[in-house]
This record gives C-alpha cells, sequence and structure tokens, in this order.
C-alpha cells in the first residue's frame, strides 16, 4: 500500500503540456521564447527547501547571452553556467519561487506524486512534463493547476517500469531528434515535417538527422516488442 492509502496496482502515469500565461513563466523560459537560436530548457534534476529551489538545467544555444540573462534575474541567488557537449551548456541555479510559481509548484509537488524528469521548458512557451502517483493524487494534482494555466493531458496510463525506463534507451541526441521530428510533424499521419526540418532544428546535416531517427525509431519498436511479450507472458499466470 502506498502512503495514500492506494494499492500499487491504482499508480498512473501521467503526461501533460502546461501552458502558461506571462505572469507564471520564468524569466529565463521567457528568454528562450523571445531570443532565437535556443532549444528548450531541460529541467534534469532539482531540490526543493522551503521557497527555494535548486535546480540544473540543460540548454541548446549561445551561453553567453544566457549567462548574462541571469544576472538580471532578482529571484535568482547563486548560480553557474557551464558548457555541455556540442551545442548544449548546463546551469546549476538557486531560485526563489514567486507566488505564481509556488502555486503552480504545489499542485505538481505533493505528497504522493513523483515527477518524472526531465521536464521540458519549451520555446512556444509550454512546458512538458510527466508525474507518477496513486490516481486520486494525480487526478488532484491535475485539478489544483491554478487558473492562468491552461493543461493538456497527452498520456494517462497504467504505471509500468516501462514509460520511464524506456526514456534512457535513446541517447541524448537521439532524444533530441526524436523530439524535433514530432515538433515538426513529421510523425503526423499528413507528414507535415521532413527530415530537413529536424535536421535544421538541430544544426546538422539532413543524411546525419536521418540516421539519428532511425536508430532512435529502431530501438522503440525493439523495446515495444519486447514490452508486449513481457504483457503477453504475465496473462499467463
Amino acid at each position: 500500500m502506498s502512503d495514500t492509502g492506494e494499492s500499487v496496482g491504482s499508480m498512473k502515469f501521467l503526461r501533460v503540456r502546461l501552458d502558461p500565461d506571462p505572469a507564471f513563466r520564468h524569466p529565463m523560459h521567457e528568454f528562450i521564447v523571445e531570443r532565437d537560436g535556443y532549444g528548450p530548457t531541460e529541467l534534469l534534476d532539482w531540490l526543493p527547501n522551503d521557497d527555494v529551489n535548486t535546480m540544473i538545467f540543460r540548454t541548446r544555444g549561445d551561453p553567453a547571452p544566457y549567462r548574462d540573462a541571469l544576472s538580471d534575474v532578482a529571484s535568482l541567488g547563486a548560480f553557474e553556467v557551464a558548457d555541455g557537449p556540442g551545442d548544449r551548456f548546463y546551469t546549476y541555479a538557486e531560485d526563489e519561487l514567486s507566488s505564481a510559481e509556488r502555486d503552480l509548484f504545489t499542485a505538481m509537488t505533493r505528497v504522493g506524486l513523483v515527477v518524472v524528469t526531465p521536464v521540458v521548458f519549451r520555446t512556444d512557451g509550454c512546458i512538458d512534463g510527466s508525474v507518477v502517483g496513486p490516481a486520486t493524487v494525480v487526478q488532484s494534482a491535475v485539478e489544483s493547476v491554478p487558473d492562468g494555466v491552461d493543461v493538456e493531458v497527452l498520456e494517462v496510463s497504467p504505471y509500468r517500469t516501462g514509460p520511464l525506463e524506456g526514456r534512457t534507451e535513446l541517447t541524448d541526441r537521439q532524444l533530441e531528434a526524436v523530439r524535433a521530428a514530432v515538433e515538426a510533424g513529421y510523425y503526423e499521419p499528413t507528414r507535415d515535417g521532413t527530415v530537413t526540418d529536424v535536421a535544421d532544428e538541430l544544426g546538422c546535416a539532413p543524411g546525419t538527422a536521418a540516421e539519428h531517427l532511425r536508430r532512435a525509431e529502431s530501438k522503440v519498436m525493439k523495446q515495444v516488442v519486447r514490452r508486449s511479450h513481457s504483457d503477453a507472458s504475465k496473462m499467463d499466470y
């Protein structure tokens, strides 16, 4: 039994997209929305402490203007920017929550709920995140999202380890390619996006983008088959 009194069988995996009004948007999220040349920022890990979050982010783009912008954010305490592979960089930051941010943070970090990283701050202003918890807690979290933040439920399913373990099978670059392909409409039935669109987003040649997608798709399809075999074997008992 969980601390909330619900059995493990009632656990849910929820993937949501939050679309906040500007009042709920952090200045550094607004920075990548307004500035060309930056990809999404991923929250890789964080430690909450009272009203201060200690966090580590990964961002794609030029770290110098980003570092300068960090200096102008009044809510930030200590921070440091470090170069990463390719065109990515990492940010360590201690940030005091605003009232609006605290309301959203409280809704999605309640007792019984596990936030699955990375949380993705998109360049269109939306935030993509996933949580795992008892069904009633997950539902309560969605209902508690404050006014001013639109919620789109992208996926809700019974909790299995598969959705979480599957995240680690792709390399960072493969995941980045798949995310760019989804956002470009490459996987839509009408195939709105092209490999060239993905390549432009990644800053690489179309052939390289195609290879990233091919390898990612191969891993995902093999995982689907393994999971289907596993689920079928469990039904025999």
